[in-house]
């Protein structure tokens, strides 16, 4: 079983996956499909009860985890379909300059440095 999301490109192999995270991912490609709420995606899939979290021993094993990796794929997909993540793969969606878009460092003039001593970190 493969996961492929032809308009990300992503593609991984998840025939490893047991009954209970096969039954996750059955449900993750239900709900995308049709196209739920962003929010309800992320609160479903990847709050701690979820399958993929709760038997997980450290962060290391959901981060190493094929599924983890389909389901934020279908998340980071549903936030650019449904406008709550910019899509980075294409021009399209970027916003034009102008003058209420925040300030990056370049496009700031320099200042002279404070007068006051700068903080030490504890």
């Amino acid at each position: 079983m493969r996961y492929h999301n032809p308009k990300s490109g992503f593609e991984i192999d998840l025939g490893h996956l047991d009954a209970e995270k096969r039954r996750l991912f059955d449900a993750s490609q239900e709900k995308f499909r049709k196209n739920v709420s962003w929010f309800e995606f992320e609160q479903v899939f990847f709050s701690y009860s979820s399958p993929i979290f709760s038997r997980a021993k450290n962060r290391a094993d959901v981060l190493n985890e094929p599924l983890f990796h389909a389901l934020k794929d279908m998340w980071l997909q549903l936030g650019i379909d449904q406008g709550f993540v910019a899509d980075d793969r294409s021009e399209k969606n970027a916003r034009p300059p102008g003058p209420h878009r925040s300030a990056r460092r370049g496009d700031v003039a320099a200042s002279r440095p404070s007068a006051l001593p700068r903080r030490r970190g504890r």
